[in-house]
């Protein structure tokens, strides 16, 4: 009998800046422990090399730093960061590794910070064994701007999420529920959401997510009203889970997303998405949601998000069918397994590299 072959030894590196899992949001740190679940139930042998910053950008830095004592002298078949200042620390190491890029600034920056963060991240890029994009978007970008070569060590594979988690309540809907998920900041344009859903009759918003900007929320609730607005924060996964599974419709009104997880999770709870096409890679519209141009000034941008949001509300018929193709399309593709045995490909590529 031929042996059983070892299984493959993963280092999963965070960032430093918050715990993994993190206790409220943080999608990258998200990603990471979702993919190590997946990695361990196909059964690799996977270590989250991290430590619990203080939720500052700053902190990656320093774990970067000392992220030779944090790795030890493990023996790991692969080393796998998600973040540049990390993945840079690994390139100047020597040390290969793989990296998937999380970042919006292959799609544009402003300021120093932005731009300083967009070097690291194609730097991270070009020096990796292999490149992990999120969407084909983002491999062609990476193609234009580190160049034909790292092209060649890139691989598209989607960010998961857990299927089973994040579920249909059926019987719990009225029909008239939009949820939202999201930091309110003026960058999510929540203030689209919310003049959306004040001329859809009978409609109420809840957006969950922290609150980064107290006088923003203060603008929407002025602009809705307490009985037409819920700013629920951030709450709990298992509350989070709740509020997708007894909504109705997920309204995305942001304009720049690179792979939204919350339009993936709220597809897996079989909601219908409206949003830009900013989501359109994750959306297929008419089946699973409906998309309008992103480039829209912003009261037709209203209007134009208005017509879809209203016809699901009227039509629980195809709010259902919709929830029910994106509930397939999610455990079809993102489901957290599904993602890793892609991943595990990619390991196998550098492995025998």
């Amino acid at each position: 009998m031929t042996p059983h072959a070892p299984p493959v030894r993963v280092a999963l590196v965070g960032s430093g800046v918050l715990p993994i899992p993190p206790p409220g949001w943080g999608a990258v740190e998200r990603a990471i422990d979702g993919l190590a679940r997946g990695l361990r139930s196909l059964g690799a042998d996977v270590t989250v090399v991290n430590r619990d910053g203080h939720g500052r950008s700053r902190d990656e830095y320093g774990f970067a730093l000392r992220l030779g004592s944090y790795l030890g002298k493990g023996p790991w078949d692969v080393v796998h960061a998600s973040t540049p200042v990390v993945a840079n620390r690994l390139a100047f190491s020597g040390r290969p590794y793989v990296y998937t890029s999380h970042s919006r600034h292959w799609f544009g920056t402003s300021g120093v910070s932005q731009r300083w963060g967009y070097w690291l991240e194609r730097r991270a890029t070009a020096r990796a064994a292999r490149a992990i994009a999120l969407t084909p978007d983002v491999a062609r970008r990476i193609a234009e701007e580190v160049g034909p070569s790292v092209a060649g060590r890139t691989r598209v594979v989607p960010n998961g999420i857990d299927a089973s988690r994040f579920k249909p309540n059926w019987a719990a809907r009225t029909g008239h529920e939009i949820l939202g998920v999201g930091a309110v900041h003026r960058r999510k344009r929540w203030d689209v959401a919310v003049r959306v859903v004040a001329g859809v009759e009978g409609a109420r918003l809840t957006i969950v997510g922290p609150v980064q900007d107290p006088a923003y929320a203060d603008e929407l609730r002025h602009l809705l009203g307490p009985d037409r607005l819920v700013l629920a924060g951030e709450v709990p996964d298992a509350a989070l889970a709740q509020r997708y599974a007894a909504s109705d419709v997920f309204l995305l009104s942001s304009t720049s997303e690179l792979m939204s997880i919350a339009v993936m999770e709220a597809m897996a709870a079989g909601l219908p998405v409206v949003g830009t096409r900013a989501i359109a890679s994750l959306v297929t519209e008419g089946t699973t949601g409906l998309t309008v141009d992103a480039g829209l000034p912003d009261q037709a941008l209203v209007s134009a998000l208005r017509g879809p949001v209203s016809r699901l509300v009227s039509d629980p018929g195809l709010a259902r069918r919709m929830g029910e193709a994106g509930r397939s399309h999610a455990l079809a593709h993102w489901d957290w397994p599904a993602v890793a045995r892609q991943v595990l490909a990619v390991y196998g590529e550098v492995a025998g590299a």
